[in-house]
């Protein structure tokens, strides 16, 4: 049972990421939309969409602090600097979709898309680099806690899944701002042409993560299998996507962002928090809640979760194809 925790946990990120990719693409996308009405549509895009997507960021972090509460407190010491990272791109990045019309200057509008872009931005890197770091496990500092250090933050395999998931994210938020656009448009058709570059790079990353995933865990089938099945994901989702079925498209271009929490889980096993030399993580059995936490879990939050989900299945269908 208490990796049915775990797996669910990490199952609540895997969605976050997955939904959210399309947000973040989009907003990554802001300064090449060219024009005003290029870069007010793309905004149309995703609003209300990011909200009820955030509901999943909201549903991992409470459900990590109630089934794993002595997780939550490590992984927050240990990330707490690339976490303050992520929350303020976090803050910055919804700002910026509401102040944006809050005036209509010029230069009002392009400070908060310039803000959208790369606060888009930080939050897709960031996300990959802290599932990198954890794929690979971190340091251990003099006192005995697992830290992280400048080296973590740069090594070529965290930098490798920063690329997977900001790529991923571009060809989602281009896939789903296309299907928004008036056919034929120039910003579409500029969108179009942006996926089919995309798609042969997202092809090509995972399977660097295979070759790579040996020399920084001791799973490396596991690993490689999950990033093999990101790159089948993003094939299939290609292969759809030219027959025109685009929402099916993007749910399995979804693959590689789906994929990062993934990994962390094939890496590690029940290590919650693993660390290269074994000293300072966190075994899933010294993390998880008691049983009366888990058992008030139960009867609480696990029919919450299926409200969320049939919820944004519904938000999905009302607003994801409406014209932007």
């Amino acid at each position: 049972m208490d990796v049915f925790w775990y797996a669910l946990v990490g199952l609540l990120l895997a969605g976050y990421l997955a939904l959210e990719s399309t947000d973040f693409g989009v907003g990554m996308l802001m300064p090449f939309a060219g024009t005003e009405t290029g870069r007010a549509r793309l905004r149309r895009s995703i609003v209300p969409l990011f909200l009820a997507n955030e509901v999943w960021l909201v549903a991992f972090g409470g459900l990590l602090f109630g089934a794993l509460p002595v997780a939550e407190g490590e992984v927050l010491r240990a990330l707490r600097l690339p976490f303050l990272a992520v929350l303020t791109a976090w803050f910055l990045r919804d700002g910026a979709l509401w102040f944006r019309t809050a005036h209509e200057g010029a230069a009002w509008r392009r400070a908060w898309d310039a803000t959208l872009a790369g606060a888009s931005l930080v939050l897709a890197a960031g996300w990959g680099i802290v599932l990198g770091m954890l794929v690979r496990g971190l340091s251990t500092s003099s006192d005995g806690h697992a830290v992280v250090t400048m080296a973590d933050l740069t090594h070529p395999f965290t930098l490798l899944c920063a690329a997977l998931a900001v790529t991923g994210s571009l060809r989602q938020g281009s896939l789903h701002a296309a299907r928004r656009l008036p056919e034929g448009s120039a910003l579409r058709v500029a969108l179009g042409r942006l996926t089919r570059v995309l798609t042969p790079v997202l092809l090509v990353l995972p399977l660097l993560v295979v070759a790579t995933c040996g020399m920084v865990t001791g799973a490396p089938v596991a690993v490689g299998t999950a990033a093999a099945l990101a790159a089948a994901g993003v094939y299939a989702s290609d292969r759809v996507q030219a027959t025109g079925r685009t929402g099916a498209a993007l749910l399995l271009g979804a693959a590689p962002l789906a994929a990062l929490p993934a990994m962390v889980g094939a890496a590690n096993g029940t290590t919650v928090l693993a660390t290269r030399s074994g000293v300072g993580g966190v075994e899933l059995s010294r993390a998880i809640a008691d049983s009366g936490s888990l058992t008030l879990l139960t009867a609480t939050v696990l029919p919450a979760l299926v409200l969320v989900a049939l919820g944004q299945m519904w938000f999905w269908r009302v607003f994801a194809i409406r014209p932007a």
